[in-house]
């Protein structure tokens, strides 16, 4: 409990960042409801909120400040351009799957790779999601959303005028090698330490890609999302972190189901979405936790703008949160319990 409500206050939000927030969601609402297309100004909103990532991010990489920026904007990006093209496809889903496995078997190479593989894999599952949801934009609904992360970066340039003053060239002298991070791959692609990221994803994606067609009258594609946004890259003996994130995700439906049923009408939820995403950049450096929490409603309108409110669908997504979490911890465990049983692997010949 201690951890789930743990606040990280070292890291200073400037109110430049919570502009940025705000004005990335309202400007391209106000846009698109002056335009008629209220659905395209949210979801650029959104990706405007999510996709390009924080400071702390940003200044990780060596470069000019565009640079860095378009650099912790880029996974998402191809994880929008992926998942626009996933969807075209006659099976989209098991696409997506094999997609996403390969991309997190990346994550055994380097740290910075390991992230950026996360974030692609989280937006192109967001993006086929989004694509589902996205009334009169078809698989385009993807690449709109993608128009977001350049729209934040705009706002960056403009607004966040101190910018990054921190080097990387210390951080430079500690990385491995490019030899020794392949030796790492290599060692580690010869045992279950390596595959049992991939696996679980890939696992828990199908299972809940099958459930989500089982029952097509339901909202379930948000069991797919939770599945993404819950599996975590590491194995944990006791998944408390997993299931601090499940409660989380289930107090985040319930906050958009509050907020459809007191903003009424695009406007209102508008200026909502604009006050959520002033808070986002507040929460991501206070709390991982607390930023899920405000991100999951964020979401969620967007995905549900438009529908009617009625109680089945707070059911559905409810449901499909608890199915979601319980994939994952299933999995977790399995392959805890797999780990223990199975023998080290033997170093190769020459090694």
């Amino acid at each position: 409990m201690q951890a789930l409500l743990a606040v990280d206050r070292t890291d200073p939000v400037r109110p430049s960042a919570m502009a940025i927030g705000a004005l990335g969601m309202a400007v391209p609402v106000a846009f698109g409801l002056l335009l008629g297309q209220p659905h395209a100004g949210f979801l650029i909103g959104l990706g405007a909120v999510l996709l390009a990532g924080g400071p702390a991010e940003a200044s990780s990489t060596g470069g000019g400040r565009t640079t860095r920026l378009l650099a912790t904007a880029l996974p998402a990006l191809a994880a929008v351009a992926t998942a626009t093209l996933l969807a075209r496809l006659p099976a989209p889903d098991p696409a997506m799957i094999l997609t996403v496995a390969i991309a997190a078997l990346s994550v055994n190479y380097s740290r910075p790779l390991a992230g950026a593989a996360i974030r692609f894999n989280i937006y192109c599952v967001l993006g086929m999601t989004l694509i589902e949801g996205s009334a009169g934009h078809g698989a385009g609904g993807a690449l709109v959303f993608g128009l977001g992360a350049l729209w934040n970066i705009l706002l960056r340039l403009l607004l966040d005028l101190r910018g990054s003053t921190e080097s990387a060239s210390a951080d430079a002298r500690r990385q491995p090698s490019p030899a020794q991070r392949r030796a790492y791959l290599r060692k580690q692609l010869r045992s279950l330490a390596g595959w049992q990221f991939p696996l679980r994803l890939a696992i828990g994606l199908g299972i809940a890609s099958l459930l989500r067609h089982a029952f097509p009258a339901h909202h379930f594609a948000w069991i797919v999302l939770t599945v993404a946004l819950l599996t975590e890259h590491a194995i944990a003996h006791l998944p408390v972190t997993t299931v601090q994130r499940l409660l989380v995700t289930i107090g985040g439906v319930a906050l958009a189901w509050l907020l459809f049923t007191v903003a009424h009408g695009p406007i209102a939820l508008g200026i909502v979405a604009a006050v959520l995403a002033m808070l986002v950049p507040v929460a991501r450096a206070r709390s991982s936790l607390l930023y899920a929490t405000l991100s999951a409603p964020l979401i969620l309108l967007v995905i549900d703008i438009g529908q009617p409110v009625a109680p089945g669908l707070l059911v559905d997504r409810l449901v499909a949160t608890l199915i979601g979490g319980a994939i994952v911890v299933a999995l977790n465990l399995a392959f805890d319990r797999l780990r223990v049983l199975t023998p080290p692997a033997l170093p190769s010949a020459g090694r």
